[in-house]
């Protein structure tokens, strides 16, 4: 049975697109004008509480490279790995394994904090900025995981 998804997945799926400046990061196609053809494609599927909105958890791929990445798993991991580095997706899968039960206060703060990141990417593009901008998570959610490339764990 699929997840529900909800106001803050929503968000949370479109903060991952504007970071990616809506490009897909596998095949790298501009989906600005098909906005709808961009998914939020999650590493570690949504049913980790954990990890379900956690920014290092998600990319941004078009339905094809989703669909294609969906059925090879180890493709997708050496993807992951190769966009935040093996360190990173170690931290986030052990992450993931820890179950997390989140209070409704708590999903309210994630989504107001979430909905300003939004904010502050948007007013980032409409300066000029292109290219990937990173956003971050409450520090209470982000559990220490931060992206570590080539570093030991």
């Amino acid at each position: 049975m699929a997840l529900k998804r909800d106001k803050y997945d929503a968000i949370f799926s479109e903060l991952v697109r504007e970071r990616a400046n809506w490009c897909c990061e596998s095949c790298g196609r501009d989906f600005s004008n098909n906005r709808a053809s961009l998914h939020c494609s999650h590493i570690n599927g949504r049913r980790h509480t954990a990890t379900r909105w956690h920014p290092l958890n998600a990319l941004a791929h078009c339905v094809g490279c989703h669909r294609r990445l969906g059925e090879e798993p180890i493709q997708f991991a050496r993807h992951a790995e190769y966009e935040y580095g093996v360190m990173t997706i170690e931290q986030v899968s052990r992450a993931a394994l820890h179950p997390m039960k989140i209070k409704p206060w708590q999903k309210d703060e994630l989504y107001q904090h979430y909905k300003q990141e939004l904010v502050r990417l948007k007013q980032l593009r409409i300066t000029g900025v292109l290219g990937s901008i990173e956003f971050t998570a409450p520090d209470w959610y982000q559990q220490n995981i931060t992206l570590r490339m080539g570093e030991a764990a």
